[in-house]
């Protein structure tokens, strides 16, 4: 498997071990988010939801029995538009006329209490109902006032009451309107007064009453808001939502939420209220229109009739005429049903005359008389002005907040157009068709007048006068038994909406916060934090923390992990063989000389990057380890800028070693001394020396390891780092076998490529790698060795 795809995934195990192996950033985290979900749960306002249930019918006027029994209307049964009927009900009009029903909601009620969450901020603050506070406050109307400020109420010990208010800036407004009076800031009122009596200021106007049969909570504060209508409206539409139970049913479902569970019920069961009421008066205003029409034409008709009434009885009186012959009483009679019939549909032709020129002069239908009321009964014509004057009215109802901009009012503009279109085709064509019709009537009129005229003339006279008063007394008939049907529909003019189920909380309690919820979230908020950050440290440490780590930069073979010590076992490590560190050299020397080939002496420098990756301690210990084997092993300290292989051993301080020796002020026996660790020798700095680099590329250097290789088994140099000096270089050509120390968690994978660049040019042989100071415990890939390495070992 590739290294590089390998480290790209997410290794559950190692995850588990990392969390495992910090486990107090965990439980810190997991702390913190349930007291802030406890915290959250303290100060979080309640919140209920509430549904009520209402039941739409068909758009028609009158009671359903009326309209059984007068079938008023001859035209089909206009159904229900769910999307319509919703979007009313969700509408700025209807809201604002259920909110000008609540006056008292532009008043918000909260109290402080006295709380462990309130000791230093009022972190917690409750809503209250009118009826659940122990003051209640009635704005002054139409006075502007202070919105959207609190106002603190404080009871004093004589009885009156401290009102308050400070803010950096607010607004006066008109409550019933919303208008701007006028932007403040830098807002302050301090004023004292009686309970009942009325509090004059600048910013306010109101009067204040104690509500006796509520007592005020120990220590806790009140406040008060003031909310214009227009805000009022804006909040409750922002939580309410209509939906219909099923696709094909006319039952819809109104649902909202808010704090205050006796509020959320009287805005709901308003609502419903007042598009009942709307429904109801919308159909009586088409009714008294209709009747006021008829009424007018009755008293014409009423007039006529009793002139033609009168001529019949004088003619008679004068010419002494009673009866006529049959011929003359068939052609009367004949003529009489063709003016009767030319009277209707001339009247029905100026009734579409009439309509025709509303139309084309734009103005609404909504004054116009319903043409089953004039006696004509085409449905499609009924059906076209019933459906274009519900549009007009439509349109007026979102008229009064909404913009020509809004999708339901371009939405209804659009099909008023095609109604009045198709309303005008129609209109059209049945003026074609009365002009057909009265053209014919004429035509038969002349003929049955014509035969008239060859009667004697006082029977035409009277045949005339009595067909005039017939003809008045029907059409006098006829506008009577449409009045009275039209009076009996607005008497009995009803709603087919209704009411099916009152406002009522859903479940039995708050909806929000839920505490399984939020403690849920506190659980996850608390175990995702801490390993986001253990995967992004992961992901942006750049320093070597195990071989998968030097496997993404470097082939250099990996010796072998020394295990983490404290600065005590340094000091014993040299002198006892047992131990987790004893135990990682002794894995490393094994280890070399498999891997170098099984060389019997070698010279082997040990070298690093930088400065405290573990150079000198890795050296003193490998030659100790190399010296416990049976092995004759010396120790030369070729780093003369910072020796520190003197701390390792028990030996004197001595100005003696390698600097003198390669300066040729001291001989090799002198510069040589024992370590105290048997068959070890060590050859320490000495005087550290100005030219480190000269003294090391001298004669005597190269000199000096010829006669160490023939008097030892190994020669373990300890060399300066790779990256800050150019003296390994110099002893590079000389070593078997070079060991790279690099230290967990200490060194950057960016300084291995100055020795993995010298690996692949092939300019260094027999190279390795040692990852030094390495935790265990805290290392996924090397948590088996902590008791692996004390196996067999009694404490």
């Amino acid at each position: 498997m590739d290294p590089q795809a390998a480290s790209d995934g997410i290794d559950l195990h190692q995850l588990l071990f990392r969390i495992r192996t910090r486990w107090p950033l965990v439980a810190g985290c997991l702390l913190v988010a349930f007291l802030g979900a406890f915290l959250y749960l303290q100060v979080k306002t309640p919140i209920y939801d509430f549904k009520a249930t209402m039941m739409l019918g068909s758009q028609t006027s009158g009671s359903k029995q009326a309209q059984e029994l007068l079938k008023l209307l001859e035209i089909k049964d206009k159904s229900v538009k769910m999307e319509d009927e919703i979007g009313m009900v969700t509408s700025v009009a209807m809201v604002q006329q259920t909110m000008k029903r609540l006056p008292h909601f532009t008043t918000s009620y909260y109290v402080v209490p006295n709380t462990w969450v309130n000791a230093a901020f009022p972190l917690k603050k409750r809503q209250q109902s009118m009826e659940e506070s122990p003051f209640r406050v009635t704005p002054t109307p139409n006075a502007p006032q202070l919105t959207n400020v609190p106002i603190l109420i404080d009871k004093l010990p004589d009885g009156r009451l401290h009102v308050r208010a400070d803010a950096d800036k607010g607004e006066l407004k008109n409550l019933q309107t919303g208008a701007v009076v006028r932007r403040l800031t830098n807002i302050h009122i301090n004023e004292t007064i009686h309970p009942g009596t009325e509090l004059k200021h600048p910013l306010l106007s109101l009067r204040i009453d104690s509500n006796e049969g509520v007592p005020a909570e120990a220590n806790a504060q009140y406040l008060i808001t003031l909310n214009d209508v227009m805000s009022l409206v804006g909040q409750h539409l922002g939580r309410l939502k209509a939906r219909a139970t099923d696709h094909d049913s006319h039952i819809i479902e109104l649902m909202t939420s808010g704090p205050v569970p006796k509020q959320e019920e009287q805005f709901l069961d308003t609502l419903m209220s007042v598009m009942l009421a709307n429904e109801v008066e919308d159909k009586n205003r088409v009714g008294q229109r209709t009747l006021d029409f008829l009424d007018g034409e009755i008293a014409k008709m009423a007039a006529s009739r009793q002139q033609a009434s009168q001529d019949l009885s004088a003619f008679r009186s004068s010419r002494g005429v009673v009866n006529v012959d049959a011929q003359s009483s068939n052609r009367v009679s004949q003529l009489t049903n063709l003016q009767l019939e030319r009277s209707r549909v001339a009247t029905q032709r100026k009734y579409y005359q009439n309509m025709l020129s509303y139309l084309r002069s734009n103005r609404s239908l909504n004054q116009v008389v319903s043409p089953a009321s004039m006696g004509i009964s085409d449905p499609v014509l009924n059906n076209m002005v019933l459906q274009l004057a519900d549009l007009s009215s439509q349109k007026a109802a979102l008229g009064v907040n909404a913009s020509a901009d809004n999708p339901m009012v371009t939405v209804l503009d659009e099909r008023m157009k095609t109604t009045r279109e198709a309303l005008n085709q129609t209109l059209s064509n049945l003026l074609r068709t009365s002009d057909i019709g009265l053209n014919d009537l004429d035509n038969q009129v002349s003929q049955v007048r014509g035969d008239l005229n060859r009667l004697p003339e006082d029977e035409r006279r009277l045949a005339m006068l009595q067909s005039k008063s017939d003809f008045n007394d029907k059409n006098y008939n006829f506008l009577l038994e449409k009045r009275t049907e039209a009076a009996i529909a607005l008497a009995t003019n009803s709603t087919d909406k209704k009411i099916v189920d009152h406002a009522v909380m859903q479940g039995s309690g708050p909806s929000s916060p839920k505490p399984m919820f939020v403690g849920l979230i506190a659980l996850l908020s608390g175990l995702i934090v801490p390993i986001g950050i253990l995967l992004i440290t992961q992901k942006v440490n750049r320093r070597i923390q195990s071989k998968e780590d030097l496997a993404r930069v470097t082939d250099i073979p990996l010796l072998g992990v020394v295990a983490h010590a404290s600065k005590a076992d340094k000091q014993q490590m040299v002198h006892e063989p047992k131990g987790l560190v004893a135990e990682s050299f002794r894995s490393i020397r094994v280890n070399l000389q498999y891997l170098s080939g099984g060389l019997e002496k070698k010279l082997i420098g040990v070298t690093s990057s930088v400065p405290g990756e573990g150079k000198s301690f890795c050296a003193v210990n490998l030659a100790a380890e190399l010296a416990h084997s049976g092995r004759r092993v010396i120790l030369v300290e070729t780093d003369l800028r910072q020796p520190t292989m003197a701390t390792y051993f028990a030996v004197p301080p001595s100005d003696k070693g390698l600097a003198t020796y390669l300066s040729g002020l001291t001989t090799f026996e002198d510069s040589v001394r024992p370590s105290g660790v048997e068959r070890l020798d060590v050859m320490t700095c000495g005087i550290i020396p100005p030219n480190a680099t000269e003294l090391l590329e001298t004669p005597r250097m190269a000199e000096l390891l010829e006669r160490l290789r023939a008097e030892y088994d190994y020669i373990v140099l300890d060399t300066p780092p790779v990256g800050y000096v150019a003296e390994y270089f110099v002893l590079m050509r000389f070593l078997d076998a070079n060991i790279y120390v690099v230290r967990q968690n200490y060194t950057d994978l960016s300084l291995l490529s100055q020795i993995n660049d010298l690996h692949l040019e092939k300019k260094i042989k027999n190279v390795f790698l040692i990852i030094n100071d390495v935790h265990f415990a805290k290392t996924y890939e090397y948590r088996h060795r902590t008791k692996a390495y004390s196996y067999g070992y009694s404490h």
